[in-house]
Order: C-alpha cells, then sequence, then structure tokens
C-alpha cells in the first residue's frame, strides 16, 4: 500500500452501527482543520421511537426525503425497499447537486453517505458514482458502503486499488476515527 496514494475512505458495517455518526464526526474534526466538505449523509426519520424513514441531507443542511413507510405515502411508488417507498426525485434533487465538480485548485473531501439500494434506483446518481470513483477522477472522498455484497458498481468501490475500507462495529466506532484521519492527513495534508 506505500506506493498507492489513497482516494477513497470507505466505511461499511451492519445497518446501525454507526457509519453516519461516524461520518459526521470525521466532518466535523477536518472542517475544524480547515478543509472543505461537500456532499450529503443519510438520516433516519422517526416518530415516538419508530422509524418512518430516511432522509437525505446536504452538508449545507438542506433536506429531503429518501425514503419513507409506504403507508405515509400518497399514492403509489415506483421503487420499494423492504416496508419503504424511495422518492427518487426528491432523493436525486437534494443530493445530485451537492456532487458535482468541485474548484480542483482547492484541497476538498467529497462526503457521500450511502451508497446503497436506495440510492441506486437514481441512475443519474450511479453515473455520477461512476464518475467520482473513476481513473480519472481527482476526487479524495469519504463514503459508506453496505457490508454484504450487492451491486457490480459498489463492489467496484470496495475493490478500487485507491480505497481502504474500514468496517464500523458497535465496539470501534467511538475510536476508529483516529486511524481515518490519520489516514487522511497525509492525502489532504492537515495538522
Amino acid at each position: 500500500m506505500a506506493n498507492k496514494k489513497l482516494k477513497y475512505f470507505i466505511l461499511t458495517g451492519e445497518p446501525g452501527a454507526g457509519k453516519t455518526t461516524l461520518t459526521k464526526k470525521i466532518i466535523s474534526i477536518l472542517s475544524d482543520k480547515g478543509i472543505k466538505t461537500f456532499g450529503f449523509y443519510t438520516e433516519e426519520v422517526r416518530r415516538d421511537r419508530t422509524r418512518e424513514g430516511f432522509d437525505v441531507v446536504t452538508l449545507e443542511g438542506k433536506r429531503g426525503r429518501l425514503a419513507r413507510e409506504e403507508r405515509l405515502l400518497e399514492g403509489s411508488v415506483k421503487f420499494r425497499v423492504g416496508k419503504y417507498g424511495v422518492l427518487v426525485q426528491e432523493f436525486e434533487k437534494v443530493a445530485l447537486p451537492c456532487l458535482q465538480e468541485v474548484d480542483k485548485e482547492q484541497l476538498h473531501l467529497l462526503v457521500i453517505d450511502e451508497i446503497g439500494k436506495m440510492e441506486f434506483f437514481s441512475n443519474s446518481f450511479k453515473a455520477r458514482v461512476r464518475e467520482i470513483f473513476s481513473e480519472s477522477s481527482n476526487n479524495i472522498v469519504l463514503a459508506t458502503i453496505p457490508l454484504r455484497k450487492s451491486d457490480a458498481l459498489i463492489e467496484n468501490i470496495r475493490n478500487n486499488k485507491y480505497a481502504k475500507i474500514w468496517t464500523v462495529t458497535k465496539e470501534n466506532r467511538t475510536n476508529i476515527h483516529e486511524e481515518i484521519l490519520k489516514e487522511m492527513k497525509s492525502v489532504l495534508g492537515f495538522n
């Protein structure tokens, strides 16, 4: 690994392991060090301790619905994952603008939480992810992917020669950020 330069910092783990919380923690630390961050994270939407769905939230604070329990949606939805109807157009409206090319002269971190089944109902999102993880891409990325093998594009990310993967668990989620930041330091050049 010494001769290759990492560009892709990938988190994986079981649902509920703390990937999004860890992502937010890393973003906060990097922001404090002056590193520009762009992108989005996904967040559970709960009412009375019951999960009703998921939102997509940009790092600038713009929010949109990614998925909701079908019983809460008016009309039928084209795409489903379990009991959730996926709102592809709403997801694209919020997520895609924050994944556009940013100033190549300024060092930055692109955050994509998550690259998964719900998000992949969007062909535009899939195409953009393909570009971001291409050989010619200059992006430095912090992303989350499912633990289990899935879509071929996700497997290409998992096996990318410029990627390093960390498995987040309930046991390591409070201190694994130190190891990840140590790897990011040599790429992003912060103190």
